[in-house]
């Protein structure tokens, strides 16, 4: 396992690929991470929510993140999204995380209860003391309905194994926030790297997980990091607006569709991107035109 004292760069998010009858593509599934590790990838995160988690059985969660950990071969950080509404569910694929052979586990807040902050507190304690493996908090309110506030994630951070967090909240400056009051305590990865992950390093994250960045764009998303913890910043805030204009165009073809976007935009790269799982539906003609006409646009295709 990798010390996640090293945690740092271009993490990406990867999606589940199915077929179209909604079966798991172990082959696509395989060739979505070596192509990422051959990108210079530093990490993947199997069964988030750009993973389709909620769409995932837990054999099925224990399957892929068997087959991570078996085609990473130890050449790049792996994490397994665990998170569940109860404590209970959470260190048992928590536990099953660990005996795979992962670096850590990413774990949201549960949702759907709409726990207060004392709650989420006792909720991540709860699991942290049941468990043996680095845990990456995820702050996403937007799917959650629930927010891990910048004054929890310092207190969530005095327990030893937790030790980074992704925050994918829509204010920026939340992330700058938790970077300020505990940054020296936890590894900070801002969410929403197309439209914010060079800021987000200049000020002092330490990587981001990205999604349709990477994963669409490849490689030169992948460099975008190391051109601004560089310094670089010419050339990354280049790389930025691209992204930016990625994420954004993708986002406006069909409201709740973006696994099906993301999806058809990889499968129209040649990345292994497959299809999404019902309840999303396909995307129609005239959808599958407009992604295709936005790749263009940025010379993608």
């Amino acid at each position: 396992m990798r010390n996640p004292k090293e945690w740092k760069g271009c993490f990406t998010a990867i999606v589940t690929p199915f077929k179209e009858d909604g079966q798991l593509d172990r082959d696509a599934f395989c060739k979505n991470i070596e192509l990422l590790i051959e990108e210079g990838g530093d990490g993947i995160i199997i069964a988030g929510c750009t993973g389709e988690s909620w769409a995932l059985s837990e054999e099925e969660k224990k399957e892929i993140f068997n087959l991570g950990v078996k085609q990473a071969n130890g050449r790049t950080t792996v994490i397994g999204g665990t998170g569940q509404i109860t404590p209970g569910e959470t260190i048992r694929l928590c536990n099953y995380a660990k005996e795979a052979g992962m670096d850590g586990v990413m774990i949201l807040p549960p949702g759907q209860v709409i726990p207060s902050q004392e709650d989420v507190f006792a909720f991540f304690e709860t699991i942290a003391n049941a468990v043996d493996i680095p845990i990456l908090l995820y702050n996403n309110p937007k799917r959650q309905a629930v927010d891990i506030s910048p004054e929890l994630v310092l207190k969530l951070a005095e327990i030893e194994n937790v030790v980074a967090i992704k925050e994918s909240s829509k204010e920026f400056s939340r992330v700058l926030e938790i970077i300020r009051i505990a940054g020296d305590k936890i590894r900070v990865f801002t969410g929403k790297s197309s439209v914010r992950g060079v800021p987000a390093v200049l000020m002092g994250a330490v990587g981001w997980v990205g999604s349709a960045d990477t994963q669409v764009m490849g490689k030169v998303a992948v460099e975008m990091f190391s051109l601004a913890e560089r310094g670089e910043v010419k050339k990354a805030r280049e790389i930025q607006y691209q992204c930016i204009a990625l994420e954004e165009g993708l986002g406006k073809i069909r409201a709740g569709a973006d696994h099906a976007q993301l999806k058809y935009a990889m499968n129209l790269r040649n990345r292994p991107g497959g299809f999404a799982r019902k309840p999303i539906q396909p995307l129609i003609e005239s959808e599958k035109q407009s992604v295709a006409t936005l790749l263009q646009s940025l010379n993608l295709i």
